[in-house]
C-alpha cells in the first residue's frame, strides 16, 4: 500500500467518526481528475440598441482596424452618459454615469474605441469633460472636479493601475484612489464633502454637488482578473463596473481609412451637450436635472427582471454572486443612456418597454460573464486561489 492511499485511509477513518459520509476513493480504472482554471473564451454576441447609442457604436466599430462590436458599444454608452450627466435623471434620481471595463488580450483593438471617444467628445465642444489618461492621486480626482464637475477619465493598462494602488509601498494620496472612486459612484445624485484642510490664511474643504464621475478603462485579463480579491468583490468595487470583456485572439481586419466624425454625431453631441445642467437664473453650484419617467410596461419588466438578479445575488454556490447586487441599477443607468440620447432641450423623454428590455439582456450578458471569471480568481491570497 503506498502512502498516499494509508493517508487516504485514515482520512476516511477520521471522517467516519466524527459522522460524515467521505466521498468514494478514487481507482486506477476512474478519469484522471482535471483541474484547470481555463474556461472557454467569452465571446460575447450582444447586438445594438436602436438609436443613437447603437449609431454611435456602429460608427466606432466600422472605423476600427480591428472589428470589436462589444468594445464599441461600452465606447458609446460611457461616452453618451458623461455628456448627459447633471442633466438627466431617473424618477428615483439614477443618474448616467458609468464604469466601464474592456478587457482583452493584447492588440486586440482596445485602443481605438478610447481614442474616439477622445476624437467625438473634442471635435463636439465637449473636450473639457475629459479629464485624462490617468488618475495620480485621491486628491487629484476631487481638484479636477472642483473645477469640471463632470469628468470622464479614459485608462489604459487598468490592471497594472490596481496594482499600483494595492502595492504595500503606495503612498495614502494613491491608495485612496479606489476607495476615492467607489465613494463618488454614489454621489451621483448627492453631495461630496472633503475634510477640512488649513492653509497659511484659512480653514476651508471642497463641497462639490452631484459630482458625475466616468471611466473608461482597458486592460487584458492576465493583467485584471489576477489582481482581483475576495475584498474587491465584496466590498462592491468590482460591481460597480460593466466588464465588456471578449476573448478572441483574432478578431476581424477591417479595411479603414481615418474619416471625420459624421455631422449627425457630433450635432448630437452638441445637443446633449447644451440641455441645460439648472434653471435659468438658479444657481449652476445646485444641478436640476430633467427627470426621465419610467413607462408602465417597462417597470414591469423591471419588476420580473429584479427577481431574478436577487435570486442571483443570494445564489451560495456562486463565490462572485455580489456582482448581481447593483444590476437593477445598472440596468436603470444604460435604459437612462439610452432615452436620453435623442432628449432635445425642451423635448420630453420616457424609458420605454423597448429600452429597458435591452438594458435587461445586456447587463445579464455582462454580469453573467465577469462571474464565470471573477469566480477563478477569486481568494484574497495567492494560496487560496
Amino acid at each position: 500500500m503506498s502512502s498516499n492511499h494509508l493517508r487516504d485511509e485514515r482520512a476516511i477513518a477520521f471522517l467516519k467518526r466524527a459522522g460524515v459520509t467521505p466521498p468514494p476513493l478514487l481507482t486506477s480504472e476512474d478519469p484522471p481528475l482535471v483541474l484547470n482554471k481555463i474556461t472557454k473564451p467569452t465571446k460575447p454576441q450582444i447586438t445594438y440598441p436602436a438609436g443613437f447609442v447603437g449609431e454611435l457604436a456602429q460608427f466606432i466599430c466600422e472605423t476600427g482596424y480591428k472589428k470589436q462590436p462589444l468594445y464599441a458599444l461600452a465606447s458609446a454608452l460611457c461616452s453618451v452618459g458623461t455628456v448627459v450627466g447633471q442633466r438627466v435623471m431617473t424618477e428615483s434620481g439614477m443618474r448616467s454615469n458609468l464604469y466601464c471595463l474592456v478587457i482583452g488580450p493584447t492588440a486586440t483593438g482596445k485602443e481605438h474605441p478610447r481614442r474616439m471617444i477622445d476624437r467625438i467628445l473634442t471635435d463636439s465642444g465637449c473636450e473639457a469633460l475629459i479629464a485624462g489618461d490617468d488618475i495620480s492621486s485621491d486628491v487629484g480626482i476631487v481638484d479636477q472636479l472642483a473645477h469640471t464637475p463632470q469628468l470622464l477619465y479614459l485608462i489604459d493598462e487598468f490592471g497594472k493601475f490596481i496594482k499600483r494602488t494595492q502595492s504595500a509601498n503606495a503612498s495614502p494620496y494613491v491608495s485612496g484612489i479606489l476607495e476615492m472612486l467607489m465613494k463618488l459612484y454614489g454621489l451621483a445624485d448627492g453631495t461630496y464633502r472633503g475634510g477640512w484642510t488649513k492653509t497659511n490664511t484659512q480653514t476651508q474643504r471642497q463641497i462639490i454637488n452631484q459630482p458625475h464621475v466616468c471611466l473608461y478603462a482597458t486592460t487584458t485579463p492576465e493583467q485584471f482578473w489576477p489582481m482581483i480579491s475576495t475584498d474587491l468583490v465584496s466590498n462592491g468595487f468590482l460591481n460597480r463596473f460593466f466588464v465588456f470583456q471578449n476573448d478572441d485572439e483574432q478578431p476581424l481586419e477591417q479595411e479603414v481609412s481615418i474619416s471625420s466624425i459624421p455631422a449627425f454625431i457630433r450635432d448630437r453631441f452638441k445637443q446633449l451637450y447644451r440641455l441645460p445642467r439648472v434653471p435659468l437664473g438658479c444657481d449652476p453650484a445646485y444641478p436640476q436635472p430633467i427627470t426621465i419617467a419610467m413607462e408602465t410596461e417597462a417597470r414591469e419588466c423591471l419588476r420580473e427582471a429584479m427577481k431574478e438578479w436577487k435570486e442571483k445575488s443570494l445564489d451560495q454556490t456562486n463565490k462572485a454572486r455580489d456582482l448581481w447586487k447593483r444590476a437593477n441599477d445598472m440596468c436603470r443607468k444604460v435604459a437612462l443612456i439610452l432615452s436620453s440620447a435623442g432628449l432635445s432641450e425642451g423635448g420630453i423623454s420616457t424609458i420605454g418597454l423597448t429600452h429597458l428590455e435591452w438594458s435587461v439582456r445586456l447587463v445579464n450578458t455582462l454580469c453573467d460573464n465577469a462571474c464565470d471569471k471573477a469566480q477563478l480568481y477569486l481568494g484574497s491570497t495567492n494560496h487560496e486561489r
